[in-house]
């Protein structure tokens, strides 16, 4: 049985793999079609004898109208995306941050569903377009000019091979784990669906208005998030997440997570939707517009503030360090972040915490510590080829939970270090070359938009950095929707105003974008804004 599981996961991921790589519409719609069908059937195969699903099983109606209602809702919203095309990066968008608990194999997953069902209902309308003969091959912008603009199209043709090798990689090492339903459940609910998502938005024909439609879309959930994290702060009461509800019991602060179920996952949502604003806000030369992007940054960060979420604070300054180099230069953004460094500093000094205890960073840190030696020492026994894909807990559950258990159970929160004891070096140098590779695109994208670029580039980094605390790099449809959009915009660049087309960037070292642009592609509700 386990064997077959594993050659179903082999298979899915193979098929979302192909849809990354693939230049014929028909074959990548197919491939992601195929991906998608198979996820929910590995995870149905995975979860088939557990007493949630058993009683599922045994209300055939149930099972019935659920898929109905699911062939219908997918139907509708394809037809939709065919006579609108725009509807799908908006509605991705849209979707992204929304959660639902479901009852899975016993235990209460939140699950990603309204994306999960929008991104199927592009796949069926990417195969329609593809069977009428409307689909194009992806674009593939001839290289040229200096060495930084060879690198970065060499970026742009190594990023999907490099996620589509992850994902091979993934399911491969996955053969030898001590936790096959934990892989299961990784490939199924995370690494398939968001490679479709991926694969989608890069085949978008963006424009300045569609754009600035992703800022107004980002910018205005997340202050509806911040209003409903307002509420339950002034209420003292959560929807959900017992766990956290327990800590405010006995904390003197009390910890919103709006809509999410983790205070870690809104301020990460925060914290990208407060970086896409502040590069609007920057490069806009409309000082109206650069106000109210400015209003809506300091309605953001106070909503950040009530979660509590050190790593995503963090992730913050990384990203507005980033914002500040190409608008100011390379010295503002060094003196930026040495003032963020001297008040980190002086927080961790107020707040008490022993800079040589581990013991105190421990718990302060919920645990980490504890996870991190762990992971570290699991990496260092299978240095070259790791534990096996979604190892990490019942590893470090068999060797360290009888010992130190850190809070909240053995779930990894550093990226790397979940990468290096499961896949070992031969991940990790995938892993690497796919965060250069994506960081390189992300350096070309939208040339002549210097509000898009950096809006892009600014919440990679943040993703880059809150990983390094709270994991979900590759588990976030955040990451593959800014690597999705940024690959489209560095292929295809969008035509200049007068109708010219812009050429990618000649040698940049020090990643300086143009002057502020004079004319009204900026505008959150026309041209180059930029998602989060």
């Amino acid at each position: 049985m386990e064997a077959l599981a594993w050659a179903g996961i082999v298979v899915a991921c193979g098929a979302a793999a192909t849809s990354l790589v693939a230049r014929d519409p028909r074959l990548r719609a197919a491939a992601m079609l195929v991906a998608l069908v198979l996820a929910p059937i590995l995870v149905a195969a995975d979860v088939w004898d557990t007493a949630r699903f058993v009683e599922l099983r045994d209300s055939p109606g149930r099972v019935v109208a659920a898929l109905v209602a699911a062939a219908v809702g997918v139907g509708a919203v394809a037809i939709a995306m065919l006579r609108w095309p725009a509807a799908l990066p908006l509605l991705i968008v849209g979707v992204l941050a929304f959660r639902i608990p479901v009852d899975v194999g016993g235990e209460t997953s939140n699950l990603l569903i309204p994306l999960y069902l929008v991104v199927a209902a592009g796949a069926v309308a990417a195969l329609v377009d593809a069977l009428r003969g409307e689909a194009a091959a992806e674009p593939n912008r001839a290289a040229g000019g200096g060495p930084v603009a060879r690198g970065i199209d060499l970026a742009t043709w190594l990023l999907p091979w490099l996620l589509a090798a992850f994902l091979v990689l993934y399911a491969l090492q996955s053969a030898y784990s001590s936790d096959l339903s934990k892989a299961t459940e990784t490939a199924a609910f995370f690494l398939v669906p968001f490679a479709a998502m991926f694969a989608l938005l890069v085949g978008v024909r963006w424009t300045r208005p569609l754009l600035g439609a992703l800022l107004v879309v980002v910018v205005a959930e997340a202050v509806l998030f911040v209003g409903i994290g307002v509420w339950q702060a002034a209420a003292r009461e959560l929807f959900w997440n017992p766990t956290v509800i327990a800590g405010n019991e006995v904390h003197t602060y009390f910890r919103v997570n709006s809509v999410f179920w983790d205070p870690n996952v809104l301020g990460r949502y925060l914290t990208l939707a407060t970086l896409a604003a502040a590069a609007y806000m920057v490069w806009t030369p409309r000082s109206g517009r650069a106000a109210a992007a400015a209003a809506a940054c300091g309605v953001l960060i106070a909503g950040l503030t009530l979660a509590y979420s050190q790593s995503s604070v963090v992730a913050l300054i990384a990203g507005l360090i980033v914002v500040i180099a190409p608008r100011w230069g390379p010295r503002w953004s060094l003196a930026a972040g040495a003032a963020a460094a001297v008040a980190a500093i002086a927080l961790v000094l107020v707040s008490g915490v022993e800079p040589t205890s581990e013991r105190s960073l421990d718990v302060r840190s919920s645990g980490r510590v504890t996870l991190l030696r762990g992971g570290l020492e699991l990496a260092r026994d299978r240095p070259a080829y790791g534990y096996g894909s979604g190892s990490f807990q019942e590893e470090f559950s068999d060797r360290y939970l009888d010992v130190d258990e850190p809070e909240g159970g053995a779930v990894s929160h550093s990226e790397p270090v979940t990468i290096a004891a499961e896949q070992g070096a031969v991940g990790l140098v995938v892993y690497a070359a796919m965060v250069a590779a994506g960081l390189a695109a992300l350096l070309g994208a939208a040339p002549g938009l210097p509000a898009v670029r950096t809006a892009l580039v600014a919440c990679f980094v943040a993703m880059i950095v809150h990983s390094l605390a709270y994991a979900g790099f590759l588990t976030d449809p955040a990451t593959w929707a800014l690597l999705g959009v940024g690959l489209a915009l560095a292929r295809a660049p969008i035509p200049s105003p007068t109708g010219d087309r812009v050429e990618a960037p000649a040698a940049d070292p020090e990643f300086r974008p143009r002057p502020p642009l004079t004319s009204p592609e900026t505008s959150p509700s026309s041209p180059g804004s930029a998602r989060r």
